[in-house]
């Protein structure tokens, strides 16, 4: 073997080991999306009769942590004129699903009386909920959702 190829297939060895240690290192859960569409409502859901429901526009959310699983919580984001919101989460390595969803939650930090003067003047709050985890090349991408929103109490 020519000695100039030597450096050469020492550097791609060298590489390729980098790159099977980030990916043994990344957490299984990846990046989490937490996602959905908040509706001007004392719950943030659609109207259950299928009716027209007005979405919940420019409000603040944020997804808060009581244990140290997530290393970008709080994260705050907010809702699209069109009620779509979208938090990403980047977890600590020993992060699992179950962690998170038993330690995270979704907060509305905007009243909904902002949306609607009839509805109380508080946030709401809601657990997260797992749907799935997807490959995306060298990493995978978890997405959440919201449980179930209720009104926060002060």
């Amino acid at each position: 073997m020519p000695m100039a190829l030597k450096p050469l297939l020492l550097l791609v060895f060298a590489a390729i080991m980098t790159l099977m240690s980030v990916a043994e290192a990344q957490s299984t859960v990846g990046i989490v999306h937490v996602n959905g569409t908040l509706y001007c409502t004392s719950n943030a859901s659609p109207a259950p009769n299928g009716s027209a429901t007005p979405v919940f526009p420019n409000a603040t959310l944020q997804v808060a942590c009581s244990a140290d699983v997530v290393a970008n919580a709080p994260s705050n984001t907010t809702s699209n004129t069109d009620g779509t919101y979208r938090v990403v989460l980047i977890p600590r390595p020993n992060a699992t699903v179950g962690s998170i969803v038993s330690n995270c939650r979704l907060f509305v930090l905007t009243p909904l009386s902002t949306c609607n003067p009839t509805l109380p003047s508080a946030g709401l709050v809601s657990d997260l909920r797992f749907v799935t985890t997807v490959p995306n090349g060298f990493w995978r991408i978890t997405y959440m959702v919201a449980a179930g929103f209720a009104v926060q109490a002060n």
